[in-house]
């Protein structure tokens, strides 16, 4: 999936004539699944990050409350913008 949405967002670009390529159009199509790559992993490490510490420091949250998934936003948007990142 990660693979059919590169080559959509290379596509895009290309045909809107955005990018002007001095790599091939595979090369570009292959930095761009990486960079959605290091995105997702990004985020699940956040995610990993915010769990364990709600479990932690808010044990009395039950995991699917909205009391726990309010706690697990505002987290995740810390955690987030400490590591130079935007979540939403």
């Amino acid at each position: 999936r990660v693979a059919v949405l590169a080559r959509q967002v290379a596509d895009a670009l290309l045909d809107d004539e955005h990018v002007d390529l001095e790599i091939t159009e595979e090369r570009f199509i292959f930095l761009i699944e990486s960079l959605i790559m290091d995105d997702l992993r990004l985020e699940d490490r956040i995610d990993e990050e915010a769990t364990a510490w709600v479990k932690v420091n808010r044990p009395h949250l039950q995991e699917g409350t909205d009391e726990w998934e309010t706690a697990m936003d505002r987290l995740r948007d810390d955690l987030a913008a400490s590591k130079g990142y935007i979540i939403r």
